[in-house]
């Protein structure tokens, strides 16, 4: 039987490594409050939050709704006319713009950024007599079958990455963190990290997707109001891997929107890694173009969350590679040396270490000033403060041991128990050796032996999992290859099957090792 691969006694553990709990266990308060039309439940909602109350609720990673984040902002009510006034010089992306009637790329400035068409701010008329921001064009053909989703296409500019120092300035030098979030690290990431999504019209909107971020991300709406359904990444097998970009949730046949809310001119939405969401805007009152900023924090990071799903969050195509690159400090504590293993002697191991290195009193216990203590000295080499200027690196040190404390914090004492520690670095071993070993059977084309070891890994889950009959596309195609087909000659650098990492590279190599065979057959 293929669960060999583990010898763990999960008659140590609080819950089995795959074991995740259901939305209504974690999400509590999001189920007993309003409702939509369409008996869509509401995200947690805060009015001028405190620190303290803005932190417990982002660190659970529950999606917020900050009513009042862009009172008395310089930005606040802002339309796509007023920013393209302000900043001519920008260049953005028009979503959907293909699928728009009579629309020809050489009747436009248009500048090249990454292989995609970007737009003239001050200047473009996509129909070529009416500036953009008066203007509606459809959304993806592919949306007419729901009328919930969006019908016209947004616009999207991406001040942090494709403006010049100083243009960059220009723009980032009014804005202003919101009075929970003033401290000087969460204020320089926002106000490096943002981008601006402009709505002409009514319906206006980007269909489900999930973001490749693995941070939480915040949506502030300046001007108008916009529609958000919004859906847990669902329960996840290498089998049941799907295209997260835009609307590739509903082809996939996945899309069960567990939130459905209004986000009104001033509020913000706050969402964690690997919640899919969709938007739509309703018509402002003066009929001017919405306006909505994009932007991430620092801290905290959404470690509850990641912590009680990473099962499912690392087989996201979007977000699967953040668990090796972002997220493995938080369970390991930074301490260096720490490898995944199915063994639990390994694991155990790996506890002493831990408890050996931060645990300084014997108690068994890690506390947040112990963590603190040891992110502060030189073993801690896995911590990169350096990014943060000298004056802000004990800032870093005190949040970045918060947020690791609070990832294996069950009971919310703030301490993490010998018993916390070892439930958390099992599922962590357990998540890590699952992705190893899948993707050496993905890579050699053999569907019946991952379905195997998927279905071997049910003693861990919290029910069987029931494996789908479709497949994503480039699976299928993959599969289509003689079992036994290295797909790359070697899966070194590959440590997720996300997108990034996997799928964008395995398209082009299916698609050459299946010519090669149609070469051979025709020889």
């Amino acid at each position: 039987q293929q669960h060999a691969v583990f010898d763990i006694d999960l008659s140590t553990l609080t819950h089995p490594p795959l074991w995740e709990p259901t939305l209504e266990e974690y999400f509590p308060v999001q189920r007993g409050g309003e409702r939509d039309e369409n008996g869509l439940a509401s995200p947690v909602v805060l009015t001028s939050p405190s620190n303290e109350e803005f932190v417990h609720h982002a660190r659970r990673g529950y999606p917020i709704l900050v009513e009042d984040w862009g009172k008395g902002m310089q930005y606040a009510g802002w339309t796509g006319k007023n920013f393209a006034d302000a900043f001519p010089f920008g260049y953005m992306k028009a979503e959907y713009i293909t699928d728009m009637p009579n629309f020809k790329k050489k009747d436009h400035d248009v500048k090249t950024i990454d292989g995609e068409m970007r737009f003239n701010i001050g200047s473009f008329k996509p129909d070529k007599e009416t500036l953009w921001h008066n203007l509606t064009r459809p959304a993806s053909k592919r949306y007419a079958d729901d009328p919930q989703k969006p019908v016209t296409g947004p616009y999207v500019w991406h001040v942090k990455d494709e403006l010049t120092p100083e243009q960059k300035k220009l723009v980032q030098g009014r804005f202003e963190a919101p009075s929970f979030l003033q401290d000087p690290l969460n204020s320089a990431k926002m106000n490096t990290s943002f981008e601006l999504w402009f709505s002409p019209g009514d319906g206006c909107g980007a269909g489900a997707h999930n973001d490749g971020y693995c941070e939480s991300v915040v949506s502030l709406q300046l001007r108008g109001d916009k529609k958000w359904r919004k859906m847990l990444e669902p329960e996840m097998t290498f089998l049941h891997s799907y295209d997260e970009f835009d609307g590739g949730v509903y082809d996939a046949g996945y899309w069960k929107p567990d939130l459905g809310f209004i986000n009104r001119q001033g509020g913000a939405v706050i969402w964690p890694p690997g919640y899919l969401h969709e938007t739509k805007t309703l018509q402002t009152d003066d009929g001017s173009c919405g306006a909505a900023i994009t932007l991430q924090f620092s801290f905290p990071q959404p470690v509850q969350f990641l912590r009680a799903f990473l099962p499912r969050l690392s087989l996201s195509a979007e977000v699967g590679q953040c668990v090796g690159h972002s997220w493995s400090g938080y369970p390991t504590f930074y301490v260096a040396g720490i490898k995944p293993s199915p063994k639990g002697s390994d694991i155990e191991v790996q506890l002493q270490k831990i408890l050996e290195t931060l645990d300084t009193d014997g108690d068994e216990k890690i506390t947040v000033p112990e963590t603190l203590a040891f992110f502060k000295s030189p073993q801690a080499a896995k911590l990169d403060a350096k990014q943060f200027p000298k004056e802000h690196r004990e800032l870093f040190y005190k949040f970045k041991a918060e947020d690791a404390v609070a990832y294996h914090d069950m009971d919310n004492d703030m301490v993490v128990s010998r018993q916390e520690l070892w439930d958390s670095l099992v599922q962590w071993n357990v998540v890590r050796i699952r992705i190893k070993e899948g993707l050496k059977l993905v890579n050699k084309a053999d569907r019946t032996g991952l379905e195997a070891f998927e279905t071997s890994l049910d003693f861990m889950r919290r029910a069987p999992i029931e494996l789908p009959k479709k497949l994503r596309a480039e699976l299928t195609d993959l599969f289509s290859l003689p079992k036994g087909t290295k797909v790359f000659p070697s899966l070194k650098g590959v440590s997720s099957f996300s997108d990034t990492e996997f799928f964008s590279q395995a398209r082009d190599r299916v698609e050459q090792l299946k010519q090669r065979g149609r070469g051979r057959q025709e020889m």
